[in-house]
C-alpha cells in the first residue's frame, strides 16, 4: 500500500536523494506552486543513500530539481499521468509557476530520473519479461473500456482503425507477428473515439505494412520500450512519439478522430485538482491495520509507510497562484 516516488535536488553538481511513500499520486499539485515551495516539499521528505532508489516496478513518480541549471524533470499523479490533454494544460499552466525554468515530463519514468543524475540505469530497471501467448484486435466487450487505438495500413488502397484496451505495450511486444492474426472485420475504415468513450485514450498505434514502419505514442512512462520493440519489430522502422497523440492522426489522414480539446473543460478539472484539500492516507492504514488486528492477523508495516510529510500551502495562497497562471497562459 502506497504511492512511492524518489525525489531528487541537484545542487553544486552533486544530488540529494529522498523518498516518499505517498506522494506519487499527488505530485503534480505538490510541485506546481513553484521552485520556492517545491524545494521545501522535498526537503520534508525522507533523506536516503543510494539504496533508497525504487525501480521500475515500484517507482510511480518522481522528481529531479536541478536548482545549478534550473530544470525540473518529474511524472506522477493520478489524472494527468494519464491523460495527455489534460497533462498538457497543466505543463502549460507551471510553466509561469515556474518562470524561467525549463520543465520536461519523465516519459520513461524513473529511468529518466537516474539517467539525469548518471545513476546506473541498470540499477531501476527490473528486465521484465513479457509473456503473451495470443491477441487480437477485437474492441473490447463494452465500448467505454476503449483506451487504446490502432491503425494499420495494410496497402495503398486499404488502411482500418481498431478501438482496443490493454495499453500499447500489449500488442507491440507481440513483434509484426500481430499483422497476420488481424481479423478484418473488426476494424473501421474511419473512426471517432469520442463515440466510444468520454476518455482520452492512454496510447496508440500505426502499423505501416507497405513501408515496414510501426509508430506509437502514449500517456504512461514505459521504460526503453523503443529498445525493446526494436529487438521485436527486426527489420522495422520503430518511432515513439512519447504524447504526440497527432501523430496518428497525420499517419491515419484524418480517418482517425480524436476527442475535441474542451479548454475551460479541462482547466475546471485542474482547478479542482490542485484546490482539493489532501487526504491523509495515514487515516486509512490505521483503519486497516485495527481490521485486520480484529480479524486476529498481525500486520508489519514499512517504517516509512507512517510518515506522512507535506507542505500545504492556504488556499488563499493556491488560488491567487493558480489564477495567475490562468490569466498568463
Amino acid at each position: 500500500m502506497g504511492q512511492r516516488a524518489n525525489l531528487i535536488i541537484v545542487s553544486n553538481d552533486t544530488y540529494d536523494l529522498y523518498y516518499s511513500h505517498w506522494c506519487a499520486n499527488t505530485l503534480p499539485k505538490d510541485l506546481f506552486w513553484g521552485p520556492q515551495y517545491a524545494i521545501k516539499f522535498i526537503e520534508m521528505q525522507t533523506k536516503v543513500d543510494e539504496s533508497g532508489w525504487l525501480d521500475d516496478v515500484w517507482a510511480e513518480g518522481g522528481a529531479v530539481l536541478d536548482l545549478d541549471n534550473k530544470k525540473l524533470v518529474f511524472y506522477g499523479g493520478e489524472d494527468i499521468l494519464f491523460d495527455i490533454p489534460l497533462r498538457n494544460l497543466f505543463l502549460s499552466l507551471m510553466n509561469k509557476t515556474w518562470y524561467g525554468w525549463e520543465i520536461e515530463w519523465a516519459y520513461e519514468g524513473i529511468l529518466d530520473l537516474a539517467s539525469y543524475v548518471g545513476y546506473p540505469k541498470e540499477k531501476v530497471l527490473t528486465g521484465r519479461v513479457d509473456d503473451i501467448k495470443d491477441l487480437s484486435l477485437a474492441p473490447p466487450e463494452e465500448k467505454n473500456w476503449v483506451n487504446t487505438v490502432a491503425s494499420v495500413k495494410f496497402s495503398d488502397n486499404e488502411m482500418l482503425l481498431f478501438p482496443l484496451c490493454g495499453g500499447i505495450e500489449v500488442y507491440l511486444s507481440f513483434g509484426p507477428e500481430i499483422v497476420n492474426k488481424i481479423d478484418k472485420s473488426y476494424g473501421y475504415t474511419s473512426h471517432s473515439l469520442s463515440e466510444w468513450t468520454e476518455d482520452f485514450p492512454v496510447g496508440g498505434f500505426h502499423i505501416d505494412v507497405t513501408e515496414k514502419r510501426v509508430e506509437f505514442w502514449h500517456a504512461n512512462n514505459i521504460p526503453e520500450i523503443s529498445k525493446r520493440l526494436v529487438t521485436k519489430w527486426f527489420d522495422w522502422k520503430v518511432l515513439e512519439y512519447y504524447c504526440d497523440y497527432e501523430s496518428q492522426v497525420r499517419s491515419t489522414r484524418g480517418l482517425l478522430q480524436f476527442h475535441s480539446i474542451d479548454r475551460q473543460r479541462l482547466l475546471t478539472q485542474l482547478r479542482a485538482l490542485l484546490l482539493k484539500e489532501s487526504s491523509n492516507p495515514l487515516d486509512t492504514l490505521s483503519y486497516i491495520v485495527k481490521q485486520e488486528a480484529g480479524a486476529g492477523r498481525t500486520v508489519e508495516i514499512n517504517p516509512y509507510a507512517l510518515r506522512y510529510d507535506r507542505y500545504d500551502l492556504p488556499r488563499s495562497v493556491r488560488e491567487e497562484i493558480l489564477e495567475y497562471a490562468v490569466d498568463n497562459l
